[in-house]
């Protein structure tokens, strides 16, 4: 029988202190997972009753009563579900019981409300439920939408988004736009979800959004070698953001962390030479081992405050962290590759102007492969659970070998014209 529990989900706290509240329902091999659209504070909680708890009487109210019926609604609504199941013989799989519970009529909701309205309670439900930088991608999705209906006179609307809409849409990113490849399948990719959301909801019916596709193309990885991190590491900035801005991005390096965990790091969360964190994009809690050149950097900032290191935003990171490879000197020019519409487009740049936060867990990854260190080992750290992502390091570090081994033994001088015949 499947059972059906309420409680906050961990390591989704926002700026109130607050957790969203979730209903998981386990049945046999399945969990899934409804986010019931209130958030709650832990001291509010009652992990017994699966309730919140009335306020005290010098605090604000906290809403007890509706959060507490939308539990009762929520759980109504997902035994019917299973109970219907049960008596119609209908497998329980994770897609019936969302479709159950998200739309318990089996109707369609008509709406007036205009996509962007739409748009707009699906980036507000999505906040307590993911992370900062996806809440900002959407954003981005969003806007991109709305400079093509402006600039094509094309309008966007729920009822309207076919093939016709897909290639007006392909046509503006690339032709107008000049978008590269995986910037317009990042933007599929959201729209999808987003109509996705909204079909569970009854708000659209028309499925042929799910047939639209955008292929994403692999990016060159672009890396510091070890060396090129020793020198930035070990470099005597005059400029304090600079030498910040350089500390922050080498500690990613050292340590595989993305930025977005590098700025919800805690002091709580050191210890014992190690950092136990729960990643902001997994939700899940991992160990990195901290090794010499993280602790040196962590031993700089051990007098700040409440925090293990100096706060940064990651656009004032990515800004300063190209200024300061080029002073450092890391200037070699790269050659690269991307694509848009299909088309690839050749660039050659010095260094320095390629180097973005996600370079450093690339930096990690790579120089970790080259030193030898097992590669599950770098996976549980980094968190990467498809090879095919983790592959392309491992193939970066072997031609790295082949080009090591060509200019070194392949580059000794003949001796056999040096060498004495017996007599």
């Amino acid at each position: 029988m499947a059972n059906i529990h309420f409680y906050l989900q961990s390591g989704k706290i926002n700026k109130n202190g607050e957790q969203p509240i979730v209903m998981r329902i386990t049945h046999q091999y399945i969990r899934p997972v409804f986010f019931i659209g209130y958030v709650c504070k832990s001291n509010h909680w009652s992990q017994t009753n699966e309730k919140v708890k009335k306020q005290k009487e010098d605090e604000t109210d906290n809403n007890y009563i509706a959060i507490n019926e939308r539990i009762s609604l929520f759980k109504e609504l997902a035994e019917k579900a299973i109970n219907n199941a049960l008596r119609e013989d209908i497998p329980i799989t994770e897609a019936y019981l969302k479709n159950a519970i998200a739309n318990p009529a089996g109707k369609q909701r008509k709406t007036n409300r205009s996509f962007y309205d739409v748009l707009d309670e699906y980036i507000e439900s999505s906040k307590a439920i993911r992370a900062n930088r996806t809440i900002v991608c959407y954003g981005t999705f969003k806007n991109f939408l709305q400079d093509f209906e402006k600039d094509t006179k094309y309008k966007v609307d729920l009822h309207s988004i076919n093939f016709k809409f897909f290639d007006n849409l392909q046509t503006y990113a690339f032709v107008k736009r000049k978008a590269k490849d995986n910037y317009f399948a990042k933007i599929i990719s959201n729209l999808k979800a987003f109509l996705t959301w909204c079909k569970k909801r009854g708000y659209v019916k028309d499925l042929t959004f799910k047939e639209f596709k955008a292929t994403e193309r692999e990016k060159d990885v672009i890396y510091l070698t070890l060396e090129e991190l020793m020198t930035l590491n070990n470099f005597q900035f005059t400029s304090y953001k600079r030498a910040r801005a350089r500390d922050l991005f080498c500690f990613m390096c050292f340590t595989g962390m993305r930025v977005s965990d590098l700025q919800n790091l805690k002091r709580e969360q050191i210890r014992d030479g190690q950092i136990f964190k729960t990643i902001v994009k997994t939700h899940k809690t991992e160990v990195i081992p901290l090794n010499q050149y993280a602790r040196a950097i962590l031993a700089k900032y051990e007098d700040l405050e409440n925090k293990p290191l100096p706060k940064l935003s990651a656009q004032k990171i990515n800004d300063h962290i190209k200024e300061c490879c080029e002073e450092a000197g890391i200037t070699e020019l790269v050659n690269y590759v991307d694509y848009s519409g299909g088309k690839a487009r050749e660039h050659r740049e010095p260094k320095y102007k390629l180097i973005t936060n996600h370079t450093a867990r690339k930096t990690f990854i790579t120089n970790s492969i080259m030193l030898g260190m097992n590669t599950k080992t770098i996976k549980e750290i980094t968190g990467h659970k498809k090879d095919a992502v983790f592959n392309k390091y491992v193939k970066i570090s072997e031609d790295f070998k082949k080009l090591e081994m060509e200019r070194t033994w392949d580059n000794i001088p003949d001796l056999k014209k040096k060498t004495r015949e017996p007599k």
